[in-house]
C-alpha cells in the first residue's frame, strides 16, 4: 500500500489522533477531564490523562488502519507550544514519547512540530486557502493558553514566526474559562458564553485596552468579577467578555495589517470558533478561519504537516 500519516498532539485541553492516507482522512480525540469549579488542569495531571487516553485512541484507530500495511509511514507529532528555542510543556512529552515509540515498533520516519504550527496548518487545510503559503501572512493563534499575533512563513515542512502581537497579560480563553467558571458554567467555558453573547438582545458599550498589535484583558476580568459579585446578570457579563474580546482583536490585527503592510489573516486556536467573535470581521477583506471543529486543539493540522516530508 501507499503512504500514512499518523498526526499526534497532547495539549492543556485535549489528546487527539489524526489519520491521512490517499483516501482516507480521520480524527479521533478525547478532552481533558476537568473538575467543576477548576480552570484547567496542572501540567503533572494533563500528562496522566494524555498517558491514559493516547492507547484508547490508538486502539480506535487501529480498527481501521493497520499502520504495517503501508510501504511509507510517517509519525507527525507536536512536541512543543511554539517553534521555536526554548518553547516547553511537559503535556507535549506525552504525545512525543508516544510518537517515539510507535515510530520505532513500524519503521516510520518522525516528524517532530510545534502545537502552533499545527493551528496554522489546520486552518489552512480546512478553509483550502493553499495560496495563502506563497508570501508571509499574519496568523492568530487564539485560544485557552495563547493569543499571539505572528508574522508567519512556509519553512520546509512548517512555518518561521514571529510574534508581534496578542495579549500582555491573559490569554482570551483563559478570560472567557475564568468568567464562566466564575458563573457556575462548565470548563471550558466558550460555548456557553458564545451562546449567552449571541442570544443577547441588548448593545453594550465595551472598554478595550489595545496599544498597536497588543492587548490587555486583566482590567476588565477584575471588572466583570466585581460585577457578578454585586448581581450583575450572566447574560450581560458574557456579552461584555465576548464583545471585549472580539474588539480587541479585530483592532490589533487591524494594526497589524497597516503597520507591516500584509493582506492575508489565518484565524486558529479554540476561540476564534466562536460565532460571535466571527461577526467582528464581517467587513474585513482577507481573513480565513478553519471550521469549528478544526479551530479547537486538534491533530489534524500536525498529521497534514507530516505528509509534506
Amino acid at each position: 500500500m501507499g503512504k500514512i500519516c499518523l498526526g499526534i498532539d497532547t495539549s492543556c485541553y485535549t489528546s487527539s489522533l489524526a489519520v491521512m492516507t490517499e483516501d482516507k482522512h480521520r480524527h479521533y480525540k478525547i478532552p481533558l477531564k476537568v473538575k467543576e469549579g477548576q480552570c484547567g488542569l496542572r501540567q503533572s495531571d494533563a500528562v496522566f490523562e494524555h498517558i491514559k487516553n493516547l492507547p484508547v485512541l490508538f486502539e480506535e484507530m487501529s480498527k481501521e488502519f493497520d499502520l504495517t500495511e503501508y510501504s511509507e509511514k510517517v509519525i507527525s507529532v507536536s512536541v512543543s507550544p511554539r517553534n521555536e528555542k526554548g518553547s516547553y510543556m511537559p503535556v507535549f512529552m506525552a504525545g512525543h514519547s508516544f510518537a517515539r515509540a510507535v515510530s520505532a515498533s513500524v519503521g516510520a520516519k518522525l516528524n517532530c512540530v510545534s502545537h502552533q504550527e499545527g493551528h496554522i496548518m489546520a486552518a489552512i487545510y480546512s478553509c483550502g486557502v493553499y495560496s495563502i503559503l506563497e508570501k508571509p501572512f499574519i496568523a492568530v493563534h487564539i485560544s485557552g493558553g495563547t493569543t499571539e499575533i505572528v508574522i508567519a512563513k512556509r519553512c520546509g515542512n512548517g512555518f518561521e514566526s514571529e510574534i508581534v502581537g496578542g495579549t500582555k497579560d491573559l490569554p482570551a480563553g483563559q478570560f472567557i474559562d475564568r468568567i464562566g467558571v466564575l458563573m457556575g458554567m462548565e470548563f471550558p467555558s466558550g460555548k456557553y458564553l458564545d451562546t449567552m453573547a449571541m442570544e443577547y438582545d441588548k448593545d453594550e458599550k465595551v472598554k478595550i485596552a489595545v496599544d498597536g498589535c497588543y492587548i490587555n484583558f486583566s482590567g476588565e476580568e477584575t471588572r466583570y468579577r466585581r460585577l457578578f459579585e454585586n448581581g450583575e446578570s450572566k447574560e450581560r457579563i458574557a456579552y461584555c467578555t465576548m464583545k471585549v474580546i472580539r474588539e480587541s482583536v479585530v483592532l490589533a490585527i487591524e494594526n497589524a495589517k497597516r503597520e507591516y503592510g500584509i493582506e492575508n489573516v489565518l484565524m486558529a486556536g479554540g476561540v476564534s470558533s466562536s460565532g460571535f467573535i466571527r461577526q467582528g470581521f464581517e467587513n474585513i477583506p482577507n481573513i480565513y478561519f478553519a471550521e469549528v471543529e478544526l479551530s479547537a486543539d486538534n491533530a489534524v493540522g500536525v498529521c497534514k504537516l507530516g505528509e509534506f516530508l
